[in-house]
């Protein structure tokens, strides 16, 4: 689920660096291809946003389409999100 804010962070769990994101994907990713602070989706009003943070190593796609670091793209429900080598498929609210 997402937050109850206006973001959400998705990431990896890192307790060492005290790095919890709001959508915790470790239990998904065996091969630690998702940084700890790799995405993030923002609610505007009705829509959403799917953005790459700065500094994730491994690729951030969009129904196929690799993101731009900083640069958030409109989502809608059965769009494709993928993390590395970690897929989701977003069902809005």
């Amino acid at each position: 689920p997402l937050s109850a804010g206006p973001e959400t962070t998705i990431g990896r769990k890192d307790p060492v660096t005290g790095i919890y994101p709001d959508v915790d994907l470790s239990p998904l990713d065996s091969q630690r291809s998702v940084s700890r602070r790799h995405a993030k989706i923002y609610r505007r009003g009705s829509k959403y946003f799917f953005g790459e943070e700065i500094g994730t190593m491994n690729a951030t796609f969009l129904n196929g389409r690799r993101l731009e670091t900083g640069i958030p793209s409109e989502i809608k429900t059965g769009d494709e999100l993928r993390f590395g080598v970690v897929v989701l498929r977003f069902e809005g609210v």
